[in-house]
């Protein structure tokens, strides 16, 4: 047989071997690469590059601006302008303009604003103002990618613990299946308790096929937000930090010193204030339309001819100006009036979405305290009753194998037993999760 044939079972074993292989993964590894590689952050962070090209842009405006422009053109033929005097004792004529038809001319201009009405000053303003929100705003969007993350990582947790429980019972419940075929045999069971098992187990076993696919889901979401393969098989390898009896320091804090904090480090209300202070800005700068524009001009000329020198010679000649100039918007037909009128209605707007966002901070924050107290005090009783029906497990069981309880008790104390660790299972996730979304309610992106 040729030994190609047989190398390729080898090769095909490796290959799905490799493809099966179990990425560990950290919470905090999860974090760094979807704040590195997520489309919506780059997203973000290219708005906060061009806000704060256009903030540099505004602050130009203020600077002096120096303009340098050439010209060169040809010039149609026109008779020589001159004079001719004749008398008795002589005879002059002169020529006073002379037609030059070749043009040249080179001007460096610097222009200075020295009053604009506070436009330029309150433009810069507003342009520093708006890229700080749209910074505040990417601290919002990295916050919210980071929970989500956190959110998708503990549910995978949760998956691989609820089949790992699963499993666990379909074990139990196998060997509980064995020991009463066994008994049945001896004539100590019955067909109806053999049955009994058989359904009971094949219905934890239908359970432990939709937890192993509540695991391909979970996976694929963390691999989506992550920006991996879907097919990549990872598995959490940190555990809640959350115990029976732990105190947790967040939830002994006061709820009205946890929404102070919130008020003063939730992105979305920084940037809220900085846009409500950008458009206080904005009124200013539109009312700026009611006053005169003064600039400082300064020109040199090189030209050929400079139309500066009388009568103008076809050679090249430098001549300077330096002045103030003053421009005043007379009449604008209420143009202005307008403007202030729009700024000033997109101030209250702002100022209503403040109050407005400071109210849902508020609650958003009360809400998240108590589901966080909620789902601790959960942990703690989940916890013992997964005590409890450990002990009654072992109890019963004992007591079947020396023929004290019957079958049916056995099936109930492992149904028991099941619900409880899933359900201490579920308990430890929920908090850990709102204890994140706390975080997230109160700004902490620690």
């Amino acid at each position: 047989m040729n030994i190609k044939f047989l190398m390729i079972p080898f090769i095909v074993i490796s290959y799905v071997s490799a493809q099966q292989t179990v990425q560990p993964l950290r919470l905090t590894d999860c974090i760094t690469q979807a704040l590195g590689q997520n489309p919506s952050i780059q997203m973000s962070e290219a708005k906060v590059q061009a806000a704060e090209a256009r903030s540099s842009e505004s602050t130009t405006a203020l600077l002096p601006q120096l303009k340098l422009t050439g010209r060169a053109a040809k010039l149609s033929a026109v008779d020589p302008f001159g004079i001719n005097i004749q008398s008795f004792y002589f005879n002059y004529s002169a020529v006073i303009f002379p037609s030059i038809t070749n043009n040249y001319a080179m001007r460096l201009s610097l222009q200075q604003p020295l009053f604009t009405g506070f436009k330029l000053l309150k433009n810069r303003e507003m342009a520093e103002l708006n890229a700080g929100a749209i910074r505040e705003d990417l601290t919002k969007d990295q916050s919210d990618l980071v929970l989500n993350v956190i959110i998708s990582y503990w549910n995978l947790f949760r998956a691989h613990k609820v089949e790992e429980v699963i499993r666990q019972s379909v074990e139990q419940m196998s060997e509980h299946l064995k020991d009463v075929t066994n008994l049945a045999k001896q004539g100590l069971a019955t067909d109806a308790d053999v049955m009994k098992v058989q359904v009971q187990c094949s219905d934890v076993k239908v359970k432990h096929i939709e937890a192993r696919n509540a695991i391909r889901i979970a996976s694929m979401a963390l691999n989506s937000i992550l920006g991996n393969s879907l097919d990549l098989t990872v598995m959490p390898s940190d555990t809640p930090a959350i115990f029976q009896g732990m105190d947790v320091p967040v939830l002994q804090e006061d709820l009205q010193a946890l929404q102070r904090r919130a008020r003063d480090h939730r992105p979305e209300l920084k940037s809220m204030q900085l846009r409500r202070d950008m458009n206080s800005a904005g009124v200013t700068a539109a009312k700026g339309g009611w006053y005169p524009q003064i600039f400082f001009i300064a020109n040199y000329d090189y030209a050929r001819p400079n139309q500066r020198i009388v009568p103008p010679k076809d050679r090249w000649d430098e001549t300077w100006d330096v002045g103030v100039t003053l421009q005043w918007n007379i009449w604008d037909w209420l143009a202005t009036h307008y403007q202030t009128v729009q700024a000033q209605a997109a101030l209250r707007q702002t100022e209503a979405g403040m109050t407005q966002l400071n109210d849902a901070v508020t609650l958003d924050v009360a809400q998240q305290y108590f589901n966080a107290q909620t789902a601790k005090e959960k942990v703690d009783v989940a916890y013992d009753g997964m005590q409890q029906a450990q002990e009654s497990y072992r109890m019963t069981s004992e007591k079947f194998k020396n023929g004290v309880t019957s079958n049916t008790d056995v099936l109930d104390a492992e149904i028991a037993l099941l619900q409880a660790k899933l359900t201490h299972t579920q308990s430890l996730v929920d908090c850990t999760l709102a204890l994140a979304k706390l975080r997230r309610a109160i700004g902490d992106n620690e």
